[in-house]
């Protein structure tokens, strides 16, 4: 029987044109995933490099209000001079009172020491009441730490001599991670004229 000519328009398509047309779809499918696949590692690295500035931020919070915080009672001798401890990895000093909503008699002095030691930046702080504290991890991945104070008349000092007259009035920290190299930050102590 011959076919009439409505017939042969509604004939299929060829397998050449199927091969054809999924061969493009598979082209477009890997371009597509390649490309969620960029998106995906770009967004995880943007994601790492903002966790570790808000660590870094958080860390240089706290610093700083330890900082504020600092206490330099007068030295009873000129050889005693002010209560600090400064190394090339460690740094320490006296903390003034904070408020207390208990009217309990207590010491108002503390000691609030910084180090690194295995690339974290550790934070820990003692009171003579309950001696020395749990170490708080405050920045990891620290590959550089370097701390220097700077007093009026002796200037940046990279250890603090005994019988120093003056009281430290600034604390430079330079530090770098994995990510961020060469984070330099000043913070005035408290009582500083700076």
């Amino acid at each position: 029987m011959p076919r009439s000519d409505g017939a042969r328009g509604q004939q299929g398509f060829t397998l050449l044109e199927l091969l054809l047309a999924l061969a493009i779809f598979a082209l477009l499918a890997t371009g597509s995933s390649l490309l969620l696949d960029a998106l995906v590692r770009a967004d995880s690295v943007r994601q790492a490099q903002a966790d570790e500035l808000r660590a870094l931020g958080r860390a240089m919070s706290v610093l700083q209000r330890d900082a504020l915080q600092s206490y330099w009672p007068a030295p009873k001798s000129r050889r005693a001079g002010y209560s600090v401890q400064l190394e090339q990895q460690r740094v320490g000093w006296l903390l003034g009172a904070e408020r207390d909503s208990q009217p309990l008699p207590r010491s108002d002095l503390r000691v609030v020491e910084y180090w690194l030691a295995d690339g974290v930046l550790w934070r820990q702080r003692r009171t003579l009441e309950h001696g020395v504290g749990q170490p708080q991890r405050l920045l990891e991945g620290v590959v550089e730490l370097r701390w220097r104070l700077h007093a009026n008349g002796a200037g940046w000092q990279t250890s603090w001599p005994p019988g120093q007259v003056h009281p430290p009035q600034a604390l430079e920290i330079t530090l770098s991670t994995q990510r961020l190299q060469g984070i330099r930050r000043v913070l005035p102590l408290a009582g500083s004229s700076l």
